[in-house]
């Protein structure tokens, strides 16, 4: 998607954010369609309609790019959880956060940008140091709701938050992992909300049993 033309003169906050908007989205999908080495940064800029110079004026490299637009998925969805994570149940704020990372990861586009970050991940000791800077900020809404239905006596305490938030992501991870191989039936004979059900109970009955 070409930015549209405008005319002379510093842009407007709005139009900045559009054009980092559009350089993140053509960078996303460049990524994902040619590898961190196989993109440049001039095919990103063709690809959207802006200068070279444009980009290196916000981002230094192609790291730091990959690292923004990676950014701009994670804040979305933090945001999006916390948008969930109202109500004064702490397990329901929890159960609300939980869905939202779960239909999050098995979006096919999460699925397919996910597929690209691992296997570049395999070669790059860089990328798998962002990876874990990223897990930090992903799970980090989870982990307090967790924390709090604890506090509230609603999950057993005898568990570190991390370790039950961990235990929850193992067991809604599934889906997202058969679908970046292309392999049938992801959810099992189920359908989404089937399967997050399901497995919410699953978590329930570890989660709280003494």
């Amino acid at each position: 998607m070409a930015i549209t033309k405008r005319t002379a003169g510093r842009p407007t906050r709005e139009q900045a954010q559009h054009i980092d908007d559009i350089i993140l989205s053509g960078a996303r999908e460049a990524f994902c369609s040619q590898g961190i080495e196989g993109t440049s940064m001039e095919e990103i800029a063709l690809s959207v309609g802006v200068s070279k110079h444009t980009i290196y004026r916000r981002y230094a490299g192609k790291m730091a790019l990959l690292d923004a637009v990676v950014t701009r998925d994670l804040d979305r969805l933090n945001q999006a959880m916390l948008d969930d994570a109202t109500g004064n149940n702490p397990l329901e704020r929890l159960k609300n956060s939980a869905r939202r990372f779960f239909f999050f990861c098995v979006e096919p586009d999460s699925v397919r940008f996910m597929a690209f970050l691992t296997s570049e991940a395999i070669f790059s000791e860089e990328l798998r140091q962002r990876f874990a800077t990223w897990d930090r900020v992903l799970s980090g809404p989870i982990i307090a709701c967790v924390g709090a239905s604890q506090e509230a006596g609603l999950l057993r305490a005898d568990e570190t938050p991390l370790a039950l938030f961990s235990l929850l992501a193992d067991i809604l991870d599934g889906p997202g992992r058969r679908m970046q191989f292309d392999l049938p039936d992801p959810f099992a004979g189920l359908t989404p909300d089937q399967f997050f059900e399901h497995r919410w109970s699953v978590f329930l009955k570890v989660a709280t049993s003494a």
